[in-house]
């Protein structure tokens, strides 16, 4: 059996088990809102933790974890405290969101804006939020598996066609079964992450020397790939606020907060989170090792399938490249179902067609993932993704602003939609002014922007009067969420 073969052969195992999947979760699927987007709100804890890990790790955190050691240092040593902090978050504002989308019904993002601020102005401008900053960061994630399968295949399977079989495929099982179906094929994707990025780092390191050589042989080279230089400490700050705080405001997560069975499998969730985040090692050893064995590559993104062509085999390869694939495939699945949420609740339901059954609503939801996977391929054949590291920040540095108005509506008396609306529109206008008229990097220009969206969401709460309902209803959501289970 050639080669070419054997690695086509493994792609059909890696892209026809998502398809096994789909056909269980379809058995349990039923054709209501609540359960095609929210699996009844009783996604228990082994599911909660793969999909949110699953959607959590994307092809930014394998080629751009890869390619900052590599070229960096440790900078990325900041995965491992914003592991952390990501799984923090997802527990102590993860509990509250959760319990009000339970006691209220919320389904999308702009539900929890539109009830507690009341203004349907917000919660459009926080449905564009989303949409706008999450569309760029699908499209990295099927470009990513796209090409590395146009690799492993030796040019067989090319990435345009790559890419049209991965949508195919995560239409075919969002269609049987909503998040039941991604959730489920999560944890197989899942498992593929966690151990291929720990093991694509020892293989690797083991062609460099082992891993001892490997730091010695960095020491000697440049002593600055292994030292956090004080110059640095800005940028790994900005990564530790604007990765988490950008991933926990993506709609994804929001989806999957609403989905949770049982309350204590946030308490359960940072200690699972900063576990996996054992997986980061396996990014420090094949940046180094890629430093010693490729060094004075130009396109830094790519220095992890450049490594896997050069000194993988046969099965090697393909195997690691389709683990490398579940981590985009995992992201894009979430991406393709939270975008049909939005577009189904927030735009067709609300402005539409305001009288539709569930029955219709959720053929409604099917139709918009076909579509939405049919714009997504479009714009991967008209833009094949580049610039991973920079277009991941800049889609967490945006969704990281909703964050603000989020905190408010939870913790402070005087918010108010006046405040929230006008704070976010002065963080996304620094935000894009930064990226273009500085040097700086992007989770820098992120920071900035977030403190420009607090401090004019905080002066405009305490400098106007406060709107009754929404402080009515922050008072009363507080007592609610501490006096019942």
């Amino acid at each position: 059996m050639d080669t070419s073969t054997l690695s086509i052969m493994i792609i059909f195992v890696f892209t026809f088990v998502p398809l096994v999947i789909a056909e269980i979760a379809r058995k349990s699927s039923l054709p209501t809102i609540e359960n095609f987007f929210l699996q009844d709100r009783k996604m228990p804890l082994v599911m909660v933790f793969f999909t949110v890990y699953a959607t959590w790790v994307s092809a930014f955190a394998f080629f751009s974890s890869t390619s900052s050691f590599y070229t960096d240092g440790p900078i990325y040593m900041t995965a491992f405290a914003w592991n952390i902090l990501f799984g923090v978050l997802f527990m102590a504002i993860g509990k509250r969101i959760w319990k009000y989308g339970r006691l209220y019904g919320y389904v999308t993002p702009s539900d929890f804006f539109n009830d507690i601020y009341q203004s349907k102005g917000l919660s459009i401008f926080v449905t564009f939020i989303m949409l706008i900053f999450t569309i760029p960061y699908l499209q990295i994630q099927l470009s990513g598996g796209a090409y590395l399968i146009e690799i492993a295949t030796g040019g067989l399977i090319p990435w345009r066609v790559g890419g049209l079989l991965f949508y195919l495929i995560i239409v075919i099982y969002l269609w049987s079964g909503g998040i039941r179906a991604v959730a489920l094929t999560d944890i197989f994707y899942g498992i593929l992450i966690f151990i291929t990025m720990l093991a694509i780092g020892f293989y690797l390191s083991s062609k460099a020397g082992g891993v001892e050589k490997i730091f010695a042989d960095i020491m000697e080279m440049d002593a600055n790939k292994n030292i956090l230089d004080s110059a640095d400490i800005f940028s790994w700050l900005s990564m530790f606020i604007i990765v988490p705080l950008g991933a926990i405001m993506g709609p994804p997560i929001w989806l999957r907060i609403y989905s949770v069975g049982n309350k204590r499998t946030f308490d359960l969730m940072p200690f699972l989170i900063s576990f996996a985040a054992i997986m980061y090692l396996g990014s420090i050893l094949s940046g180094n090792a890629g430093a010693l064995l490729i060094p004075s590559l130009k396109q830094t993104d790519a220095v992890l399938p450049t490594l896997l062509i050069k000194y993988g085999g046969a099965i090697i390869t393909p195997l690691f490249f389709c683990g490398i694939a579940s981590a985009s495939l995992s992201t894009a699945n979430s991406q393709i179902h939270a975008i049909a949420a939005i577009y189904t609740i927030d735009i067709h339901r609300r402005f539409i067609n305001k009288t539709a059954t569930e029955k219709k609503i959720v053929d409604v939801a099917k139709r918009a993932v076909v579509i939405i996977s049919a714009i997504a391929y479009i714009f991967l054949l008209l833009n094949p993704g580049e610039f991973i590291m920079k277009t991941g920040m800049l889609a967490m540095s945006g969704t990281a602003q909703i964050a603000i108005p989020t905190l408010g509506a939870l913790i402070w008396k005087k918010s108010n939609h006046k405040a929230a609306f006008w704070g976010l529109a002065s963080g996304l206008i620094t935000l894009t002014i930064l990226c273009f008229i500085t040097d700086w990097d992007i989770s820098c220009c992120g920071v900035v922007s977030l403190l420009i969206n607090l401090a004019i969401f905080l002066l405009i709460g305490f400098a106007s009067k406060s709107d009754p309902r929404t402080r009515e209803k922050i008072v009363f959501y507080q007592s609610e969420y501490r006096t019942k289970k």
